[in-house]
């Protein structure tokens, strides 16, 4: 059974990808690409087929890019 964990949007980002994002379709998407990214299944396995999660290289921070739609460009950047 999925875990049910809360979504909190301390900093904002959120809220400010809603007025950023050009159209509904690419908000929706990112909501999914969040839901993905939230799922604790996706990190056990390893596995994320929608964002395709991935660590940046050649950056020495742990930086990670998770692509909200693959065709637009549009992508989150996670530290």
């Amino acid at each position: 059974m999925a875990q049910t964990i809360k979504l909190c949007d301390e900093y904002g980002i959120i809220h400010e990808a809603m007025k950023i994002l050009p159209d509904d379709e690419l908000k929706i998407c990112f909501l999914e690409a969040l839901a993905e990214l939230e799922d604790n299944e996706c990190h056990r396995t390893r596995k994320f087929p929608k964002t395709r999660l991935h660590k940046v290289k050649g950056v020495k921070q742990a930086i990670y890019r998770a692509d909200i739609d693959k065709v637009s460009g549009w992508r989150i950047h996670v530290q």
